[in-house]
């Protein structure tokens, strides 16, 4: 199985520094060109891609729908690649979070109030087993959120997520998974 990664295109949210979460979000003018040039990116490849799997929210669903556009292939909406709950957080900036919420890099939430760390990596090691188990034998592309998105290399490699460096709006990385 081999996954093409995508990070969603550029939002308002990003611009603002929003902990987005579970909101829709909207992509910018340039989150869309960014997403249509992943999209001819991901057209020149030699690969006979199957099918898109993306997060269920808006931000994800309208940049798979731009590659699907150009590569004709269907698009599969999943909730479990949704980027991490923020909880009653969602919405706030990061900076003001920051302030209240972390503590030298980590976030630190009162009991319930947010998706732990340590819930985002499971959610991702079992998003990568359901999606072992419906396309063992192909070649996808997977539209998702930065943070979600190194959870599931880092799940992958059985690593901590910030070992994984960073995404970029509409940044593709290729996970080849032997089974």
């Amino acid at each position: 199985m081999i996954i093409y990664i995508v990070r969603h295109g550029e939002t308002e949210e990003n611009l603002q520094a929003i902990l987005q979460g579970h909101m829709p979000g909207t992509l910018t003018e340039k989150g869309k060109a960014q997403v249509r040039t992943t999209a001819k990116q991901l057209a020149q490849e030699n690969v006979r891609f199957t099918r898109i799997v993306t997060s269920d929210l808006k931000r994800a669903t309208d940049s798979a729908q731009i590659i699907a556009d150009e590569l004709h292939i269907p698009v599969i909406p999943i909730e479990i690649l949704r980027e991490r709950d923020w909880g009653k957080f969602t919405g706030m900036t990061i900076a003001e979070a920051s302030k209240k919420y972390r503590i030298n890099g980590k976030w630190i939430f009162p009991d319930g109030m947010a998706e732990t760390e340590e819930g985002i990596y499971e959610r991702a090691n079992k998003a990568l087993s359901e999606l072992q188990k419906l396309y063992a034998d192909e070649t996808f592309i997977i539209v998702t959120h930065g943070q979600f998105a190194r959870n599931l290399i880092a799940a992958y490699y059985k690593c901590n997520y910030h070992d994984v460096p960073a995404f970029s709006n509409a940044e593709i990385r290729v996970l080849n998974i032997s089974l």
